[in-house]
C-alpha cells in the first residue's frame, strides 16, 4: 500500500468550499489510498462539509485504503455531534 498523505483543511468547510475541496481530496485518496486529514484549522462546517468527510472516507475504503481525521476543531466536533456522526467520523486520538 502507498504512503500516508497528509492534507490540512482550514477556514470554512461549507457548501461553497466543500465543492471546491472535493475534487482535490478525492484525487489524493485515489492516488494514495491512505490519507490523514487535519481538521484543526476548520473554523466552520456545515452538512456539505460533513458530507465531504464521509465521501473521503468512503472513497478510501473503496480502494482498500483508510482516511483518518485528526485534530478536529470545536466547530467540527460540534457539527459531528449534531448530526450524530461523532462516533463514525471521530478523529484519531480523540476519546470523546
Amino acid at each position: 500500500m502507498s504512503e500516508v498523505r497528509a492534507v490540512e483543511l482550514d477556514g470554512e468547510l461549507t457548501i461553497q468550499t466543500a465543492a471546491e475541496e472535493c475534487p482535490r481530496l478525492l484525487a489524493v485518496v485515489e492516488k494514495d489510498a491512505m490519507v490523514r486529514v487535519g481538521l484543526a484549522g476548520v473554523t466552520e462546517i456545515d452538512t456539505a462539509g460533513v458530507q465531504l468527510l464521509l465521501a473521503v472516507r468512503r472513497s478510501a475504503e473503496r480502494v482498500g485504503g483508510v482516511a483518518e481525521f485528526r485534530d478536529a476543531s470545536d466547530a467540527v466536533r460540534e457539527a459531528l455531534a449534531i448530526v450524530h456522526l461523532d462516533d463514525q467520523l471521530r478523529p484519531v486520538g480523540e476519546v470523546c
